[in-house]
């Protein structure tokens, strides 16, 4: 994100500085640059906010699969993020509401693996999934 904006601002700070000098932008030229720059911005500020959101979602629909257990929130941290980034290898921890005979739980299960092979993505640890849940 911050890779992004820093590319943006130096390329309005060249584009700016070639106006001033030599005069030949027109200045519905320099609008149209900006409006090309701060869309793609948009554009990929949207891509990124839908890849974070694509794994919670996939735990999501697997563990209601699974478990027969409809999940009422859920907030997902990615693990291996701080150590090393990994391009087909995803740790995360989630945190979810569940309801379970009409009692609400707070679980968390952590180092959940994610694989991804090709285009298709595979839980590693699924079937023992180690979660803990406290009654809310």
């Amino acid at each position: 994100m911050q890779i992004i904006i820093i590319i943006a601002a130096l390329i309005i700070a060249i584009t700016l500085i070639i106006y001033r000098v030599n005069n030949q932008f027109e200045k519905r030229e320099l609008i149209i640059l900006l409006l090309v720059i701060v869309i793609s911005t948009i554009t990929y500020i949207l891509y990124e906010k839908k890849q974070e959101e694509f794994f919670p979602n996939l735990f999501k629909e697997k563990y209601e699969k699974e478990k027969n257990l409809i999940i009422e929130s859920l907030s997902a941290e990615l693990l291996n993020n701080k150590v090393v980034s990994s391009k087909d290898k995803f740790i995360y921890k989630f945190t979810y509401i569940v309801k379970k005979d009409n009692q609400e739980f707070l679980c968390v299960a952590t180092n959940i693996e994610i694989d991804k092979i090709k285009d298709n993505f595979i839980f590693k640890n699924f079937s023992d999934l180690q979660e803990e849940c406290l009654k809310r």
